[in-house]
């Protein structure tokens, strides 16, 4: 299969087009790289000479956590290049809406449901033998990147009605979407409205991704942003954001800490539409010097190859995590975990763990991985009505996998989330087999 995919990769840069804004995909390929090591990082396990097992989260323990996080929270610029994605794609003059959402739908989920449903058998095979709890936050934090996946296909969905409200009303659609969040954050965190908080999943993130929008007309206009205006944005943004917290108006953490109280992404706030300027900002001023570096042919072919597998990396970095972290425990009565976590010691052979966890990963990316590289490009006519149920059934799998979980604190498979994505995988054709019905 590598043959395969790299002969194809060879193509693709190949037949890349001189217009292609390179920088969009080199800052998701740097986003990625960010998450997945930082959740590498994350980990801390320290099996003491008694034999007790301490499983912590590295930001509980390393100084200035809340400010560190400023720093990894990169999900941001995840939402600002697919909003620029979506634009480019939706300007295309033979651009079908529907066929459109589906196929992106197809690209982003068909690589989830293998996910879904390995940890499904996985959970059933270790709660036989492994504590109910233990199992339980497995198999969340093994899943809980398809969060992301949810939020991103709901924009995916509307993507054709929030560009066409860009389209006519520019700027105040991207003023309307970040008063709505804001009024929703006095509700939530000045008043404490209950619940109310969790409906910026939709208006921060849409907010950041109608962004997207903006930076997308001002290229296709051929009036580039200059590297002076992103630079400004960046500095007042974070000003901005530093005032914010030092006023306790916001918490400082951008990412949630064990422990650490409360944070800006869970649910997510204007905070993190505030640091999403910043990004903005500093993708925007380092845009020529990243579109030169682009442009050289081996990074190039390093960008295509990591972005043509994206997903697959994404979604199952953290099970490479999981499952190596807990053979890592049992082995050899946990001598390789018997270094306390913060000692010079601990972070000279960190980077030998990230080569480990990687070799994981690149097994799990050679199983997977034709998940993403084999996603089914033909198209039956089908019905809006059909579309909309497909649609609806695969963000409701994603979405119960991320907060719900595949399995209870008990124990038990909350069976619905496997049997709904496989429904949902038929329902909008993610894989050759599946049946669509004709219109």
């Amino acid at each position: 299969m590598a043959s395969r995919y790299m002969s194809g990769v060879d193509k693709a840069v190949d037949s890349t087009p001189a217009d292609r804004n390179r920088v969009v995909d080199t800052w998701r390929v740097i986003a990625l790289a960010v998450v997945v090591l930082g959740h590498w990082l994350s980990a801390s396990v320290w099996i003491q000479s008694d034999g007790d097992v301490i499983v912590m989260n590295t930001l509980e323990w390393i100084p200035y956590a809340g400010w560190f996080t400023w720093v990894v929270q990169v999900m941001p610029i995840f939402f600002f290049v697919g909003g620029y994605a979506n634009a480019r794609a939706l300007d295309r003059k033979r651009t079908n809406r529907r066929t459109w959402i589906v196929s992106r739908f197809r690209r982003l989920f068909t690589p989830a449901v293998p996910l879904i449903l390995t940890w499904t058998v996985l959970a059933l095979v270790l709660s036989s033998f492994i504590d109910a709890d233990l199992v339980y936050a497995g198999v969340l934090n093994a899943t809980i990147p398809v969060w992301f996946l949810a939020v991103y296909l709901v924009l995916i969905a509307i993507a054709p009605v929030t560009y066409a409200w860009w389209k006519r009303s520019g700027w105040m659609s991207v003023a309307t979407l970040g008063g709505i969040a804001l009024l929703i954050d006095v509700a939530y965190i000045g008043f404490d409205v209950p619940g109310v908080g969790w409906i910026n999943y939709l208006f921060v993130w849409s907010f950041v991704h109608q962004l997207g929008y903006a930076w997308a007309t001002a290229d296709s206009s051929r009036r580039p942003i200059t590297a002076r205006f992103g630079l400004s944005i960046a500095t007042l943004a974070l000003a901005t954001l530093v005032v914010l917290t030092t006023l306790g108006w916001y918490p400082v953490a951008m990412v949630t800490i064990p422990g650490g109280g409360p944070n800006n992404i869970t649910p997510p706030n204007m905070a993190v539409g505030i640091l999403a300027l910043v990004q903005i900002g500093i993708i925007l001023a380092s845009s020529s010097v990243v579109g030169r570096s682009a442009s050289r042919p081996k990074a190039w072919r390093w960008i295509v190859a990591i972005s043509g597998l994206m997903m697959t990396i994404y979604l199952w970095h953290l099970t490479s995590l999981s499952l190596i972290t807990a053979a890592g425990i049992f082995a050899f009565d946990g001598v390789f975990f018997s270094i306390e976590p913060g000692t010079a010691l601990w972070w000279i052979t960190r980077p030998l763990f990230d080569l480990v966890l990687a070799a994981g990963l690149a097994i799990l990316i050679a199983i997977f991985g034709r998940f993403e590289i084999d996603i089914n490009t033909s198209f039956r006519p089908m019905s809006r009505r059909f579309v909309t149920i497909g649609l609806v059934t695969t963000i409701v799998a994603l979405t119960g996998t991320a907060f719900a979980g595949i399995v209870t604190r008990e124990g038990t498979i909350n069976w619905w989330i496997p049997i709904t994505a496989i429904v949902a995988a038929g329902l909008i054709g993610a894989y050759r087999a599946s049946w669509s019905r004709d219109r």
